[in-house]
């Protein structure tokens, strides 16, 4: 008779973003086992640690989980993070800078708790439990509310010495071009994220609300919508392709709210027009088989790796 396994590991996962929350449990085999989203709170960072650990004492409540026996909680954070001393450097949405939050989550939920850049946390589980699993080197962007990169180089999460590599949304694609939130002009975050795509489709007299109304728009054919979204897949597909050209990638993965609405194939064409190497060699272009779980699952998996004391 063959012992039974032991239980797996359970982490308190938040997802913290620009405009939402995501709360849930993840376990060490990359199973959301509950999750639940809501609008960003107003207020400062400690509204958030403290809406944070109210809605996850409500889960595990929900679920029978004694919560201050788990692994640990680990959050993804709009920004700029500081992962060996949780500090959120730098939120541009919310405009706050040198956040300790890893200690004010620990201190609200009552475990030790740990932080992560979101778009980072995103490409690590997608290289565990995704469509790049086994992949050593690829590029992950978050097209959303913005558009975020990370890149896993040589099997390893390749951060740089500023931990600004992989900023893709920063890549200038349109110059002259509109003024981005970064201070500069043309970057591609503001020609093609959700809010750019928004802010395009109202300018062009389309009553929209989001940036899918403008997708759907388009597939119904309205043409003010069609030249929007076709030069969203131009601007994002010519990105890709010079990131494929500088790093010489295997594989690049979409991910994001906006990103389920964007037609890889066109992405791809863009990419085979501009790369360089073969087109057997280009890298495929393929969207995230984690979906909107994705950076709780990162969460989860950063409780995980501190644990082991595994560099992320």
């Amino acid at each position: 008779m063959q012992p039974e396994a032991p239980p797996l590991a359970i982490a308190a996962a938040v997802d913290f973003g620009g405009t939402k929350l995501a709360i849930g449990f993840v376990d060490e085999a990359g199973r959301v086992l509950a999750s639940t989203r809501f609008a960003t709170p107003d207020g400062g960072p400690a509204e958030v640690a403290r809406a944070a650990a109210d809605e996850l004492a409500t889960i595990a409540a929900r679920l029978g989980l004694d919560l201050l026996s788990l692994a640990g909680v680990g959050a993804t954070v709009p920004g700029l993070a500081d992962t060996e001393n949780g500090v959120l450097r730098f939120a541009p949405t919310q405009g706050w800078r040198d956040v300790p939050f890893a200690q004010m989550l620990s201190d609200a939920v009552g475990l030790p708790a740990f932080i992560a850049n979101d778009v980072n946390a995103c490409a690590l589980a997608e290289q565990r439990f995704g469509v790049a699993k086994g992949c050593a080197n690829f590029l992950w962007v978050t097209v959303s509310t913005g558009i975020g990169g990370a890149l896993v180089l040589n099997g390893r999460l390749f951060e740089g010495p500023r931990a600004l590599a992989g900023e893709i949304g920063h890549m200038a694609v349109a110059i002259p071009g509109p003024p981005c939130g970064c201070g500069r002009d043309g970057c591609l975050q503001a020609v093609a994220s959700g809010t750019a795509i928004l802010k395009a489709a109202i300018k062009s007299g389309l009553e929209v609300s989001s940036g899918r109304d403008v997708f759907d728009k388009a597939l119904a054919g309205d043409t003010r919508a069609v030249e929007i979204v076709d030069s969203v897949h131009v601007h994002i597909g010519r990105a890709l392709s010079h990131a494929a050209n500088l790093l010489d990638l295997d594989m690049i993965v979409i991910g994001g709210g906006v990103a389920e609405s964007l037609d890889t194939r066109r992405l791809q064409r863009e990419v085979l027009a501009h790369a360089i190497t073969l087109p057997e060699h280009a890298p495929p272009v393929l969207r995230t088989t984690l979906r909107a779980e994705a950076a709780l699952i990162g969460a989860g998996l950063l409780v995980f790796s501190k644990q082991r004391r595994e560099a992320i």
